[in-house]
């Protein structure tokens, strides 16, 4: 079978468990009997051990806090004050292995109890609070999961105690009388720690790709369509609209043709990264086993990397770390979307091409007919052989892809529940980060040496996916390999088409390393630009004087750096999560910050910038339109998506 498409199944992967850690995973089995005006009581407690993962009934302990019964007030109903002082649940759990586990905490319903019926969940409210300070609420109806790959490190020292509390909501009507509500806690653990899961949106279709067969399937989300494990990164795509409820009712394995794709996205999972010391100076990565000399400026180890739940992030980390165990952990700030915490975000598979016409799916007919200043959302497309649109300022480029969500989209979005926008400096450095640990193109075992760089695209036609099969090369009048070339070179070089991605294979993201340069929403002091002429269309200052122009976007839409020192740039603090200093020169990558004549941020290069291209390069411009640039989109789920 397919390895892109392979059926997920935990349990073949408790084997790594039982050798590994000793960690309990159990059901919790309770059963809460809802009257209004009465009480509702803790019907039974059963603790049940899997076997086949080596668990032991005292490693996860839970305990009732003052007896069988838990009281409700006279009304049986209670607001939220009343229900968070309500008598809680208590388990405790606790890693006595010697190694780093992860663990999902979820509600499984078991249905009513006995003969009466089952309450309507929407009007179930519940509060989860650990006191590692973890806290959670919200209503039992819309709740996936409490937590899906939540770290706990070996040691009765870090054990974590929860209390959950379910209460009644105030505003229950009197039809949800009489009723009851009976549900099992899991706590499941494993090794390997897993992402959260994307999130589609009603007209995203999630596909894999069928190697045999060269073509894109809809996935089969019950199953594995993702392994990130496996460096195999989950994929959807929007559709023409007259294609559109076909593939929204098609059954799993049905082929989805290129020509009716609109857009690729690609799934970055929330996550804490570290960059390790191997001499205690330099912070080039971790050493990969079987590698003789420590990681270099030239050619970097690993960046370690932990998938984390939505409520979770590290702040105060120096993101930096010696010895032998990652610490220091740090959430980047690309996972924040002004106030809210994201659970991952969806990027651009490839540049932004531009397209003959509104929602066709077609690219221009040539690379000159992609270059254009002009404000039209519905003509931005994602796939791969098409020509990258450039000779566009930045607060077009803004326009475009905020709009891509708005009524009377081509794509099928609703902007209530996906933002779309210009991809931002800090979310490129998401990309940067994951491509460079055990989950992405590094840890690739086709892939070794200076061959674990994102391969180049150095296609002077600036046609999208095009790979040179080499981490740097000169400017060639071809394509070259294209996308999807997947032929083991052997030696260490993996794919000559596939290796241009984060991933060294089809299921990553494309033209990081050359193509054309990319405008990232990253600017200097809200600079404009350099003069009248090259600016980026907004106002503000130019270099020397200013200029009239379009009005800024809300913050959240783009980086303020405050200075040219990214030890200083973000206010008077070193750059964490942006991939710049921490990582500058890295593959030998250009390393520029942006300043007052070049203010806006430029990411991946050039195809005739040989030698200093790659995810790691950054750069300045003057934000004006320019034949080489062009920019990334990104889609954002946000509020209840």
């Amino acid at each position: 079978m397919n390895k892109y498409k392979r059926v997920m199944k935990q349990k073949e992967e408790t084997k790594h468990v039982k050798r590994m850690i000793v960690i309990m995973s159990v059901l919790l089995l309770f059963g809460i009997a809802l009257f209004l005006g009465t009480s509702y009581a803790l019907f039974s407690v059963l603790v049940e051990g899997k076997q086949s993962i080596s668990m032991t009934t005292k490693t996860l302990e839970v305990k009732l806090h003052d007896g069988e019964y838990i009281r409700e007030d006279a009304r049986g109903t209670m607001t939220d004050k009343q229900g968070k002082k309500t008598d809680p649940y208590r388990f405790t759990i606790t890693n006595t292995g010697t190694m780093e586990a992860y663990y999902k905490l979820y509600l499984i319903e078991e249905g009513p109890i006995g003969e009466k019926e089952m309450v309507n969940t929407y009007y179930l409210k519940y509060e989860l609070k650990g006191d590692d300070g973890s806290q959670q609420e919200g209503r039992i109806g819309e709740l996936k999961q409490f937590y899906y790959s939540k770290e706990i490190q070996p040691g009765e020292e870090n054990k974590v105690t929860y209390e959950l509390r379910i209460w009644l909501d105030k505003d229950t009507p009197n039809s949800e009388q009489e009723k009851s509500y009976q549900s099992k806690v899991a706590v499941d653990a494993n090794q390997l720690n897993y992402p959260n899961p994307p999130v589609l949106a009603d007209n995203m279709i999630p596909v894999v790709y069928d190697a045999n067969e060269k073509r894109w399937e809809k996935a089969d989300v019950t199953s594995e369509w993702y392994n990130y494990n496996n460096q195999e990164w989950a994929n959807a795509v929007t559709v023409t609209s007259g294609t559109r409820t076909t593939y929204q009712q098609a059954s799993s394995g049905t082929e989805v043709k290129m020509e009716g794709i609109l857009q690729m996205w690609v799934w970055i999972p929330r996550y804490s990264y570290t960059i390790k010391s191997e001499d205690g100076e330099h912070y080039y990565g971790k050493k990969e086993e079987g590698r003789s000399d420590n990681p270099s400026r030239a050619l970097p180890g690993e960046i370690d990397i932990k998938f984390l739940d939505v409520s979770e992030k590290d702040e105060n980390g120096s993101a930096q770390y010696t010895g032998k165990n990652p610490k220091n952990w740090y959430t980047p700030p690309g996972f924040t979307f002004g106030e809210e915490e994201l659970s991952g975000i969806w990027v651009g598979k490839f540049e932004t091409g531009y397209s003959s016409g509104e929602g066709t799916g077609v690219g221009a007919a040539s690379t000159a007919l992609a270059l254009t200043d002009t404000e039209e959302p519905n003509k931005a497309i994602i796939k791969p052989n098409v020509y990258s649109w450039r000779n566009i300022r930045v607060s077009t480029l803004d326009l475009v892809s905020r709009r891509m969500t708005e009524s009377g989209n081509v794509f099928g979005f609703g902007q209530s529940t996906y933002d779309s926008h210009a991809m931002k400096n800090s979310e490129w450095a998401l990309i940067s980060y994951l491509t460079q640990s055990k989950y992405g193109k590094y840890g690739n075992s086709l892939y070794s040496g200076e061959n674990k760089e994102v391969y180049m695209n150095t296609y002077s036609g600036f046609m999208t996916g095009c790979s040179s099969g080499l981490s740097s090369a000169a400017t060639t009048s071809t394509c070259g390999n294209a996308y999807d070339v997947m032929i083991d070179q052997g030696g260490g070089q993996g794919y000559a088409g596939a290796g241009a991605s984060s991933t060294g294979n089809i299921t990553g993201i494309y033209d990081l390393n050359g193509g054309a340069w990319e405008y990232t929403m990253g600017v200097l002091n809200k600079m404009s630009g350099n003069t009248e002429d090259r600016n980026s269309g907004y106002t503000g200052q130019l270099t020397n004087g200013s200029i009239q122009g379009r009005s800024w976007p809300a913050d959240k839409y783009y980086d303020l750096y405050t200075s040219n020192d990214p030890k200083t740039a973000c206010g008077d603090n070193p750059c964490k999560g942006h991939a710049l200093n921490e990582t500058a020169g890295w593959y030998g990558n250009n390393t520029n910050m942006v300043n007052v004549t070049s203010s806006w941020s430029v990411r991946g290069g050039g195809h005739n910038f040989v030698a200093v291209t790659g995810v790691f390069y950054y750069d300045g411009y003057y934000g004006s339109v320019n034949d080489y640039g062009s920019f990334r989109q990104v889609l954002v789920p946000v509020g209840n998506a």
